[in-house]
C-alpha cells in the first residue's frame, strides 16, 4: 500500500468523522450560553440569600391563612425559620458553585411549590 492510499484514506476518514459526528456535536451549548447560565445561577443564589428572611411572613400568612390564629402563626414561625435556613443554604451553595449552571431548585420567595401528588 502506498503513500498516497494511506493519506487518502485517512483524509477520508477525517472527512466521514466530520460530517458523521457534527450533528451531535450541535446539540452543545456555546460559550454565550455557558456564561448567561452562570449569570443566572450566580444571580439566583444572591436573591436567595437576601430575600431569605422573607420566609418567615409568607409562611407565618399561609399557616394562620389553614390553621387559624395562635396555633398558625407559632407553625408558621417554625416553619417559616426552616425555610429560611434551607433558602440561604441554596443561596450559598448557587452562589458558591455558579460556575456550574443548572436550574432553578426552589420556587421564589412567597411562590406557591408546585402541587403535591395525593396519597
Amino acid at each position: 500500500m502506498g503513500k498516497r492510499t494511506r493519506s487518502f484514506r485517512s483524509l477520508a476518514a477525517l472527512f466521514a468523522g466530520i460530517f458523521l459526528f457534527a450533528p451531535l456535536l450541535s446539540a452543545e451549548g456555546t460559550a454565550g450560553d455557558f456564561f448567561y447560565d452562570i449569570g443566572t445561577k450566580f444571580g439566583r443564589g444572591l436573591e436567595n440569600i437576601v430575600t431569605s428572611p422573607a420566609e418567615i411572613p409568607c409562611t407565618m400568612t399561609g399557616d394562620i391563612r389553614n390553621h387559624g390564629g395562635f396555633a398558625g402563626s407559632f407553625s408558621g414561625f417554625g416553619k417559616g425559620t426552616l425555610f429560611m435556613l434551607r433558602r440561604m443554604l441554596v443561596g450559598v451553595t448557587e452562589v458558591g458553585t455558579f460556575f456550574i449552571p443548572m436550574g432553578r431548585t426552589i420556587p421564589r420567595v412567597c411562590r406557591e411549590a408546585p402541587a403535591a401528588i395525593p396519597d
